[in-house]
């Protein structure tokens, strides 16, 4: 594949900007943007920053969590009450970091939480009302609910807000000038997301709703980044810069098998489909045809990916603002296949080595 691809100027042509790139054993190897919204006079570059959505999910929130792994100061056994946090609340303190990290906690996928209050301790009433009738361990059900409650957990156990001990535990130590919750610079390198009908044109503050009326800052969504940022992010994880290659590792594996399921910490694996698929089973469609079961990776509600194949040392970054202008842009999710399937060929890796 090269930036000439008739799939990327398909793409182009549907009105959706783009950024992608590719790392091969540690190299980069395709570096690829197109795109511009004339009525805006915003054109992409290589530097343009993106929502990320629920790239938050691992780009933030998990290594957040496992530093503290590795650090000794939690175990993936911990439940909110052994944590003796939360205990205003009856329902939450029978979930353990790692059912909110996997995704096993019970809790339904969604609730508008900003409609109880716009407040961290309204979001924990709205949280703890769905736990009382979650039942642990049971199934997966990919859940924004999980990752904003871990969010507030990192808090207390951390000190501070999320997007502060995201600054000062990553950002800050490697060098992260525009990977960030609640960006201060120009919007004119921002990509804009969606116009909607109560909040106009969203453009340099988070898209999500959840995230936006507590301020931004929450565990499931609300960083924004560029590729080359993001792919330095993901390299720091890989290479014991943040925490030792044993606890990143321990995140990789797929620890929902006994329930049909696909994920591991934080991490969608692309994985065999068995007998009894979970409800978030099909998540992992969009990693393609090639690349090897194992495979890690996560979407974006906004149009985001990531995949990191680590049995062939491929990392694939691919941004795109699908909501601009509206959430009803559906072509990011064939075109991510399509981009995955044809970098894999164009790199002689895969099945047919």
């Amino acid at each position: 594949m090269d930036c000439d691809s008739k799939i990327l100027k398909n793409y182009r042509m549907a009105a959706m900007g783009y950024s992608l790139l590719v790392n091969y054993k540690g190299e980069e190897v395709l570096s690829c943007y197109d795109g511009s919204i004339p009525d805006l006079g915003f054109r992409y570059t290589s530097q343009t920053v993106y929502d990320l959505a629920s790239l938050t999910k691992v780009l933030a929130t998990l290594p957040l969590t496992l530093i503290l792994l590795d650090r000794d100061e939690i175990t993936l056994k911990d439940s909110i009450s052994s944590l003796n946090l939360f205990t205003e609340f009856k329902n939450i303190g029978k979930l353990t970091i790692e059912n909110l990290l996997t995704h096993t906690s019970g809790m339904i996928p969604d609730k508008p939480l900003w409609k109880i209050g716009k407040d961290r301790y309204s979001y924990l009433k709205g949280i703890d009302e769905e736990a009382e009738r979650a039942i642990p361990y049971t199934q997966e059900w990919y859940s924004d609910l999980n990752f904003i409650l871990l969010g507030f957990v990192l808090e207390e156990i951390y000190g501070k807000s999320l997007d502060r001990a995201f600054r000062d535990e990553i950002a800050l130590k490697l060098g992260l000038k525009y990977t960030t919750f609640n960006p201060d610079f120009d919007k004119s390198i921002i990509a804009p997301t969606e116009n909607t009908p109560d909040r106009g044109l969203v453009w340099g503050k988070v898209h999500d709703e959840k995230s936006y009326y507590i301020g931004g800052i929450a565990g499931h969504a609300g960083l924004f980044s560029n590729a080359e940022e993001i792919s330095k992010l993901v390299f720091s994880m890989m290479d014991e810069t943040l925490f030792s290659q044993s606890t990143f590792l321990l995140s990789t594996e797929n620890r929902n098998k006994y329930v049909g399921g696909i994920f591991g910490l934080g991490w969608m694996t692309k994985t065999e489909r068995p007998n009894n698929p979970s409800k978030s089973f099909d998540l992992s469609g969009f990693f393609g045809d090639y690349s090897p079961f194992g495979s890690i990776g996560h979407t974006g509600f906004t149009g985001t990916s990531l995949l990191v194949d680590l049995e062939n040392e491929i990392q694939v970054i691919l941004l795109t603002n699908r909501v601009y202008p509206t959430r009803e842009n559906e072509g990011h999710i064939r075109f991510r296949r399509l981009v995955h399937n044809s970098i894999y060929r164009s790199l002689g890796v895969g099945p047919f080595q």
